[in-house]
Parts: structure tokens; C-alpha cells; sequence
């Protein structure tokens, strides 16, 4: 973005932006999960933060983060799937993990987000 000015920001970018910011949280969620609490107890605090004030920005800015994860895979859902190409078709699938979330606007999507999918657990099993 060297070289552009405010105003050429556009929501891609913003999307983009939330998206990496999504992204680092949840990584240094499951790192902060590793360190004993008397280290952990700040970090937490720091994190839950600045994930209020992520929450606050993108509502201000009319945006929603939309994490999948445990829904029905489906060809209407707003994601794709990384490794939908491992089931055969007619596979029921559930989201099994959200590797970035989906950024939309006004019933609009401005970024599609990617996730991980598995077979659906039959009632039976």
C-alpha cells in the first residue's frame, strides 16, 4: 500500500486486513494455550482487547466475520472448501475447521473465506 492515499483504501483490503488479524488471534490462542497461567493470565487479557476492539471495528465499518465451522458444507455456502476434493460427490460434509473467515457487507460478500471439511456423523454412529 505504499504510495496510496486513505481514501484508496477499499473493502478488500479491509476484509483482508480483519482476515490476518482473525487469523493471528486464533494462533496466539492455541500458543497461549501451551504456557503455563501465571505466564498466560496477561496475554490473555491483551488478547481478548484487542479481539473487543476487532469486533467494534468491524461492526463500525458494517462488516461480519462469518466462521463456518460445524455447519452443513453446502455449494451455496460462502466459502470453499481446501480439501473438498478428498470425498467423493455426494459426500455429506460439515465444516471442520475455519482457516479464514468470510467478510461480508450488506448481504454482500467482499471476501470469501476457506475452511477444512470431514464427513458428517450419521445419527446411527
Amino acid at each position: 500500500m505504499v504510495g496510496s492515499s486513505p481514501s484508496s483504501v477499499n473493502s478488500e483490503t479491509v476484509a483482508q486486513l480483519c482476515v490476518e488479524f482473525w487469523k493471528l488471534s486464533n494462533a496466539t490462542k492455541k500458543a497461549i494455550e501451551r504456557l503455563p497461567e501465571s505466564e498466560s493470565r496477561r496475554l490473555k487479557g491483551q488478547l481478548n482487547f484487542s479481539d473487543r476492539q476487532l469486533a467494534m471495528i468491524v461492526d463500525q465499518l458494517g462488516l461480519k466475520l462469518i466462521d463456518f465451522e460445524a455447519e452443513v458444507f453446502h455449494a451455496g455456502l460462502a466459502t470453499s472448501a481446501d480439501n473438498v476434493g478428498d470425498f467423493p460427490d455426494g459426500t455429506d460434509l460439515v465444516v471442520s475447521k475455519t482457516l479464514e473467515p468470510t467478510v461480508m457487507a450488506d448481504m454482500k460478500v467482499i471476501r470469501l473465506g476457506r475452511v477444512l471439511v470431514e464427513p458428517a456423523k450419521s445419527e446411527k454412529e
